[in-house]
């Protein structure tokens, strides 16, 4: 059975409300990316960061490979 393709409206739009409402409330730290920055141990700088910086990289060419090639 397909997953509809409708049905990505869902954690898409989750997603984006909860995006936007840590990107207008302006406090540090509550976006997506900041953390994810956090635990990488990007920023701030922690001991394991080689290998979230790894990890990270090693989950988007995944994605892509995954999203492209089925």
């Amino acid at each position: 059975m397909d997953f509809p393709l409708w049905l990505w409206a869902i954690p898409a739009g989750s997603f984006a409300v909860l995006e936007g409402l840590a990107i207008a409330n302006r406090r540090r730290g509550d976006t997506a990316s900041e953390l994810l920055r956090r635990a990488a141990g990007i920023h701030p700088v922690r001991p394991w960061r080689p290998l979230g910086v790894a990890a990270i990289t090693a989950f988007c060419a995944w994605l892509a490979h995954h999203l492209i090639g089925g």
